[in-house]
């Protein structure tokens, strides 16, 4: 495995978030970046959105690295980082058309060819594994995002509850993302009963996303049990 400084050139229940835009026959070619995520009950990606095409659709993901070793490494690596204020992987898969991920194409990617990078794969991230072949188990997100600018905008934000097994220790929280400007949002939970719920409303209180502490105290758990993996809101105004 050759490690070097990566520089870009260019739940319990199964339920589908789709976007009624998810269906049109319009192509989103290009270079797809995700961030990577989960542990040793399973691996999850979610899309890098932005309001502009190709990549004005949110969308995340469940796979497993089809080579074995690959697939046990990179979930111990992420266990081990549990805990850790400092948790961000990407993956970079080859240029792909993302409207073939929508659970309602007709010609969906069942793989995908990736480089697994230990931070953000555009700002700094060191590869951690080249060429994998990720074999995708389930879409459990896919929105065609609207570009339009101006529109209203909700009082409280939305997030998915990502749980890889019903006995799992970690759980993960993906904002829902509506109309612009937003924020990418994604967050683990460790030692918390989610009780089958696969959705949380929280008050924005005027502010784009809210902090750690207001998802911990919505949740009543101690703030050292949610961890921030990712947030980003300047590719998305």
């Amino acid at each position: 495995m050759r490690i070097s400084h990566y520089f870009c050139v260019i739940v319990t229940s199964l339920i589908f978030c789709i976007s009624p835009a998810a269906s049109a026959n319009e192509s989103h070619m290009g270079l797809h970046g995700m961030t990577l995520f989960g542990g040793k009950d399973g691996l999850f990606a979610s899309h890098l959105p932005m309001y502009h095409h190709p990549h004005n659709v949110q969308m995340v993901m469940q796979f497993h690295f089809a080579d074995p070793e690959t697939d046990h490494a990179i979930k111990q690596q992420l266990e081990t980082m549990a805990t850790a204020p400092e948790q961000l992987w990407t993956i970079v898969p080859k240029p792909f058309d993302l409207m073939r991920l929508s659970p309602l194409a007709t010609d969906r990617i069942e793989q995908l060819q990736v480089d697994v990078v230990k931070g953000h794969f555009e700002r700094g991230g060191i590869n951690q594994f080249s060429q994998q072949s990720l074999i995708i188990d389930r879409i459990i997100m896919f929105t065609e995002l609207s570009m339009k600018a101006g529109q209203d905008k909700a009082p409280n934000a939305q997030y998915r509850v990502i749980t890889p097994t019903e006995d799992s220790p970690n759980q993960f929280l993906v904002k829902v993302i509506e109309n612009r400007p937003e924020a990418d949002h994604l967050l683990r939970v460790i030692q918390h009963d989610f009780i089958r719920t696969t959705q949380i409303t929280v008050p924005l209180k005027g502010k784009l996303h809210p902090s750690p502490k207001d998802l911990a105290d919505q949740l009543s758990i101690p703030l050292e049990h949610v961890i921030e993996i990712y947030l980003e809101t300047g590719e998305l105004q």
